[in-house]
Formats: structure tokens, C-alpha cells, sequence
């Protein structure tokens, strides 16, 4: 009984000894130990103003989607470089190349969001914030393309406060201010206030040159909150009034000598 229990041990003793060792020497390459690979789980979401549009993601020759359509999502554990992330966004259909970029990514994550603002130009390509964004607030940016506006403009955002009965004015709140837009660029993402009911606060917008940050000239209508004049900034919620990401873009119509503007919500998510 003893000599089979010894036999026994001994044979699982050699096993083990030969386990170990096997992996030791895999782990090895021409002597040195290997580094085991590093991975990072990328996440992507696609919105486009073209509901056809759909686009293919390689991340580090890795294939994430290959047809990623307006509202979807895709994730998937790729090999990690050991500095750079390159990222390359592919037209689906025609295979063009609209975005070949390199980007770090500090940690084993990241969520990605593939923006089209305009059919006719380009995805973006941002990090999507991470930020605890408190209630009845947003996260807003601003993109234009009209040709009316200047190259760059500033950019303001008020909520304006008037009494309910007699209409007087009460107080003007600079909720947002962006120095400097470039045209066809997305600007920052502005975290700013939003309550949903008019009779509290009302919400104007007014470009501004980027020079004097002052109103840009030659507007129809010029904010002036105590005779309620100006152009109201839309901030009603998205389509699932979950979304805390907006993107707003300003149009004008007219001539640069004198127009009028209004800004539409392009996508929320």
C-alpha cells in the first residue's frame, strides 16, 4: 500500500516538475522571457445624417466592424502596440479610406464615437466623455458648414429668465461660450444647463466675431433679451431623453451683408 502511494506520488510529482518546466521554456524565446500580449477592448458607435452611410473599423490591422451602420455599436479585444493605437475607418461600399489616425489609449479601454455631421464630408472621429454629467444638464458642441458664415466664429449660449406673468425680464445667464469654432471642425463639448420647461428659463444663442468676441454684425436679429429678441437655441431632449451628448448646427440664409440664422439639433446620443 505504501510502495503504490509512494509510486503514485511520485508520478504526479514528475508530472507537475514537466508542466512547469514546459511552460517555462514557452514562455521563453531564444532565452528570454516573453512578455505576454496586452489587449484593450475598444467599443465604437456610429452616428451619421446619412442613414445609408456605414463604415468598416480596423484597429491595429484588427477588423472591429466592417459594416457599421448609423446607431450601431460594435466592440471587440484587440492587440495592444505598445505605444499608438492606429485606427483606420473605411467607407463600407466603396472601401476608400476617410480616417487613418493613431491615438493613445492609457488604459485596457476605450469608447470611440464615429460622428458624420454632413453626408458629403468625412466621419470624425471622437472619445466619447466619461464624465458624470450631472441631471438636467448636457454636453453640447456646435459644427457648421454654411458659407454665409465667416471661416471661424465665437459662439455664446444663454438661458434667459423672465417672469411668467408679466413677461419682465428677470436675469440672462451665460451658460456656454465658445471663443473660437472653425468651420467644418466639431467644437469642444461645453457642459451647460438644460431644463426642459420654457416658462422658466428661455434659451438663446449668438455668434460672435472671433476677433472681438463681440456679436458678429449684419444679423437680422441681434440678441436682445429685454425686448425678447434673438434667435432661440433649441435644447428639447433626443429621441430616447436619455442622451447627454449634442451637436447643434448653425445655418444662415441671406448674404454676408445680412442674414438671418438658426441652429438645428444634427445628433444626439
Amino acid at each position: 500500500m505504501n510502495k503504490e502511494f509512494f509510486l503514485l506520488r511520485t508520478f504526479f510529482t514528475t508530472a507537475l516538475l514537466i508542466c512547469v518546466i514546459t511552460l517555462f521554456y514557452s514562455c521563453k524565446k531564444d532565452g528570454e522571457l516573453m512578455k505576454a500580449t496586452e489587449v484593450v477592448n475598444i467599443s465604437i458607435t456610429s452616428f451619421s445624417t446619412d442613414a445609408a452611410a456605414a463604415f468598416a473599423v480596423v484597429v491595429n490591422d484588427d477588423v472591429v466592424e466592417d459594416s457599421l451602420y448609423n446607431g450601431g455599436s460594435a466592440s471587440k479585444l484587440v492587440a495592444k502596440a505598445e505605444s499608438m493605437q492606429h485606427i483606420i475607418i473605411k467607407d463600407h461600399f466603396t472601401d476608400a479610406v476617410l480616417i487613418d489616425t493613431s491615438i493613445a489609449i492609457p488604459g485596457k479601454t476605450a469608447s470611440l464615437t464615429l460622428l458624420q455631421l454632413n453626408a458629403d464630408s468625412d466621419p470624425i472621429l471622437v472619445g466619447q466623455s466619461e464624465e458624470d454629467i450631472p441631471e438636467n444638464h448636457r454636453l453640447q458642441a456646435i459644427f457648421y458648414t454654411n458659407d454665409i458664415l465667416p471661416d471661424s466664429i465665437g459662439f455664446q449660449v444663454y438661458g434667459v429668465h423672465y417672469d411668467p406673468n408679466t413677461f419682465e425680464l428677470l436675469g440672462v445667464d451665460t451658460l456656454a461660450t465658445y471663443p473660437k469654432i472653425k468651420k467644418g471642425e466639431l467644437s469642444e463639448f461645453m457642459l451647460i444647463e438644460d431644463n426642459p420647461d420654457p416658462s422658466i428659463v428661455y434659451y438663446f444663442f449668438q455668434p460672435l466675431d472671433v476677433n472681438t468676441q463681440q456679436a458678429l454684425p449684419n444679423q437680422a436679429v441681434p440678441f436682445d433679451p429685454v425686448n425678447y429678441s434673438g434667435v432661440l437655441f433649441p435644447i428639447e431632449t433626443g429621441a430616447t431623453g436619455t442622451e447627454k451628448h449634442y451637436i447643434n448646427d448653425i445655418s444662415a440664409t441671406g448674404s454676408p451683408e445680412f442674414f438671418d440664422i438658426t441652429s438645428i439639433r444634427l445628433i444626439s446620443y
